[in-house]
């Protein structure tokens, strides 16, 4: 499967995809701060955190801090060893195979959090134990931004707000005061609405994990697994038929 131009991801089929990404990363998101008082996706804050724990001279809880991007960074490189490094290479990527890694990702939590390896939910940042499940879940955030930023080459990413909010802004201006016409303007105004779906998602992900979590607790990421498991299916299609209708070859893949 290729990386996608503009003209793809604003097809009707990927803004549902979008808009399922953005659902699972606003849930997951939601969960962390529920399970153990801390946010997975938000890179910044965690680096600001850090800093602040130097300050403080609270080098342990710094190190321990760092671990947030850290495993951000690590579900990042995993991803993209699999896709753009494969790339680089003249090979196909394997998208599919990283959305396969989500839904594994997260029966691995719910099996363990049920089974009370985790402790109590709710627990404060504490213990090692709240530590392993913070990491687990910023890498599966890493794995989905590191697999769907390299898709859409930069143009969407679905589990933070930062970069979409600042998206929407100067396209805003572009498409407020730049003038723009035709087919540009056009592709423009469909990249708005894949983002603000995706913004939009992720809000309501986060709203339904605190209504669903503060019941199930961790029982509560089964309905991430079950949108996960959609995203795994709905990108293999994709996958599958974009490769047939632009005949991808590993000897054409560089080309693309």
């Amino acid at each position: 499967m290729y990386r996608l131009e503009r003209q793809d991801f604003v097809q009707s089929r990927f803004l549902t995809l979008w808009s399922l990404l953005g659902y699972q990363a606003g849930f997951i998101n939601a969960f962390g701060f529920l399970a153990c008082g801390r946010y997975v996706s938000h890179v910044t804050g965690v680096g600001t955190q850090v800093g602040i724990a130097i300050g403080e001279s609270n080098i342990a809880f710094a190190l321990e801090l760092f671990g947030f991007p850290l495993f951000f960074i690590l579900g990042a490189f995993v991803s993209g060893a699999v896709t753009v490094a494969r790339i680089e290479r003249g090979l196909p990527p394997h998208f599919d195979r990283v959305t396969l890694l989500l839904p594994a990702g997260l029966v691995s939590l719910i099996y363990l959090g049920q089974s009370g390896f985790f402790g109590p939910f709710g627990e404060q940042l504490t213990f090692t134990r709240d530590f392993v499940v913070l990491y687990l879940l910023s890498f599966l955030c890493g794995l989905q931004n590191g697999c769907f930023a390299t898709l859409t080459k930069g143009q969407i990413r679905t589990t933070h707000l930062t970069g979409i909010s600042t998206d929407l802004g100067t396209d805003m201006a572009r498409l407020w005061l730049g003038q723009l016409k035709g087919e540009e303007r056009g592709l423009t105004l469909r990249t708005q609405i894949a983002r603000i779906l995706t913004f939009a998602s992720f809000g309501l992900g986060s709203v339904s994990s605190v209504l669903i979590c503060r019941k199930l607790e961790y029982a509560g990421l089964l309905l991430p697994l079950v949108t996960s498991i959609c995203v795994a299916i709905l990108v293999r299609i994709d996958s599958l038929e974009l490769d047939r209708k632009y005949g991808l070859t590993s000897q054409n893949l560089s080309t693309v």
